[in-house]
């Protein structure tokens, strides 16, 4: 007759230790593989959204609304205003109906609610609170101070042909937390030839980091974002 010996308390205490080392070991990877797939989501998001920012300067004399607004150029992702309720920056798109998929004007490795799709803080379709602020999850460059009057605007908005080889969008680079709360190690970018691709932080941290995180933005730090937007055209 055989006998079947059970684990001891010991023995079962050490496999239970194994299987905690070994889940330990696995779940830094997991995580990595899961932020390298957002990435290339991140990625594809701007490549398509490049195809707005194309058919809006198709319909526009090359013209595109690529600036910020009041003053600083940190303020670059804005979509409706609620303080001037208008649509604002890239708001035009929306009026224009090329925002019908605004999934992809939004990164997805976003941690902070007020630069994610639809949330309490940040509200889908824009406008329909008239009172409450909605941005897009990317920052076009701050090229020019655009009107909240996007009538007015058009006039001056930057042709798209002249950015053909120069970074025309990318993920937040306005404070150092926007890069904190998503990819954290740098940025994807948007070119004005539909090319995009990642730029290491380090290339503009130093930039970046004196930015400090101001609120609500302040013109003293454009020119430090000028540095950081030049920086991206050379990568």
């Amino acid at each position: 007759m055989s006998c079947r010996r059970a684990f001891s308390l010991v023995e079962l205490l050490v496999v239970i230790g194994l299987i905690a080392v070994l889940i330990g070991l696995l779940l830094p990877a997991l995580s990595k593989a899961r932020e390298s797939a957002r990435q290339v989501a991140c990625l594809s998001n701007l490549r398509q959204v490049h195809q707005a920012f194309m058919a809006y300067a198709l319909a526009h004399n090359d013209r595109v609304p690529m600036g910020y607004r009041a003053g600083s150029k940190q303020w670059n992702s804005m979509i409706y205003s609620g303080s001037a309720g208008k649509m604002v920056i890239m708001g035009a798109l929306y009026l224009e109906g090329l925002i019908d998929q605004p999934k992809i004007f939004f990164c997805p490795s976003e941690n902070d609610p007020r630069q994610m799709l639809n949330t309490d803080a940040n509200p889908w379709p824009p406008g329909a609170d008239p009172t409450r602020n909605v941005y897009a999850g990317y920052g076009c460059r701050p090229e020019v101070d655009l009107p909240d009057d996007l009538g007015d605007a058009s006039s001056v908005m930057p042709h798209l042909g002249n950015f053909r080889n120069r970074a025309i969008l990318a993920d937040l680079v306005s404070v150092p937390a926007r890069v904190d709360n998503r990819h954290r190690r740098g940025v994807n970018v948007l070119y004005g030839n539909g090319g995009a691709h990642w730029v290491d932080r380090a290339a503009f941290d130093d930039a970046l980091e004196s930015c400090g995180n101001p609120f609500p933005p302040t013109p003293a730090y454009n020119p430090r974002q000028d540095s950081i937007w030049n920086t991206l055209d050379r990568q």
